[in-house]
């Protein structure tokens, strides 16, 4: 980070925050799009993240300075108006929603900073890293019984209710408690995790395409309605009940979205056994199949995004493919450990805007 949060807090307020709290980023290995049809994904967090320092004040008014965003000022009580101040209100509100008989401190007022290195828009999760260091942050003050399973919900609550994207439980339950350097396997429909080791001698290399993500909201929630009007028709709950048979069954953008989640969620179970077994040519074999579902069935990619990973298949890479929402944002590759550099500088030679975000 170029500043942390603390420095911002002081430079901005004269005096110094009472809380601090981080959050990484994470990155999605694969099983993009399957989390709200309750299915498999196999995220793991980064190195990077946002930190948040705050202090109670009785001014009635948020008042906030960050590096990702303009400083801001507005009403504690002011409604949602777009602006990344919605974060802070969805994560007052939905906190003391949950703890009633908590002190409230913060309704009285916010002082903030915010500093960051992760990219904003770009498919690493910057949105649910802000709000679980958000919402870590308040609890320091308010010192509640706050697990990472509640503490994931609570985020996940101020996505669907103050920034209106309808998420699944994901990105949230990865960065409150995954685990550095191993993939979570994360059923969505039961709750169950599986905390798995990397490769030892592969590494994931995650660049930015230099193309942020335009209107992914409306479009990302698009696509969890043709998801559940998909799974209204065939009579399930949702998608990841689905078997081939009655995908088949599906015409037009139906059978497409359809075909996506079951497709992803076998080539999740396919990565996860590919970990365990020490297989990196088929893991990545899996990443470029699932990024042309995202591309052709999904329809989440970009010609930008395509291009890279067409370029990647005549590379040394084993495999690759876009993460998160799509539409823009960042791609993630399989290689060899002792190959970054070289595979970095050949991508960045064809495609100029791309720049580099993590290593894992």
């Amino acid at each position: 980070m170029i500043n942390s949060s603390k420095e911002l807090f002081e430079e901005k307020f004269s005096q110094s925050p009472i809380a601090t709290a981080f959050a990484p980023g994470r990155v999605n290995l694969i099983g993009d799009h399957t989390d709200y049809n309750f299915g498999l994904v196999m995220p793991t967090p980064l190195s990077l993240g946002i930190e948040v320092s705050i202090i109670p004040s009785n001014t009635l008014l948020i008042e906030g300075k960050t590096e990702l965003f303009k400083e801001s000022v507005r009403s504690i009580s002011a409604p949602v108006d777009g602006s990344w101040l919605d974060f802070v209100t969805g994560a007052i509100n939905v906190f003391y929603e949950e703890f009633p008989n908590s002190s409230k401190i913060l309704k009285n007022g916010i002082k903030l900073a915010i500093s960051s290195n992760l990219p904003a828009n770009s498919g690493v999760s910057s949105s649910a890293a802000l709000e679980i260091s958000l919402l870590r942050a308040i609890n320091k003050i308010e010192n509640q019984v706050l697990d990472n399973y509640k503490l994931a919900k609570l985020a996940q609550k101020i996505e669907h209710n103050f920034i209106g994207t309808m998420c699944g439980l994901m990105d949230q339950m990865v960065i409150s408690s995954g685990v550095n350097e191993k993939a979570m396997f994360f059923d969505t429909k039961n709750g169950n995790i599986e905390n798995v080791s990397l490769f030892k001698n592969h590494k994931f290399l995650i660049i930015h395409s230099g193309s942020t993500r335009t209107l992914s909201k409306s479009l990302y929630n698009l696509r969890c309605q043709e998801c559940q009007d998909a799974s209204k028709k065939l009579n399930i709950q949702n998608l990841s009940e689905a078997n081939r048979d009655m995908v088949d069954s599906l015409e037009g953008i139906y059978f497409k979205r359809a075909s996506h989640v079951i497709s992803e969620n076998k080539r999740v179970e396919n990565c996860l056994n590919a970990l365990k077994n020490n297989d990196p040519e088929t893991f990545g074999k899996k990443m470029y199949e699932s990024h042309y579902s995202l591309s052709q069935n999904y329809e989440v990619s970009s010609e930008l995004l395509d291009n890279i990973i067409e370029k990647s298949q005549s590379l040394n890479i084993l495999g690759g493919r876009l993460t998160g929402a799509g539409f823009g944002g960042c791609c993630i590759f399989l290689i060899n450990q002792n190959d970054t550099k070289q595979i970095f500088d050949t991508l960045s030679s064809e495609f100029s805007d791309i720049k580099f975000v993590d290593v894992i």
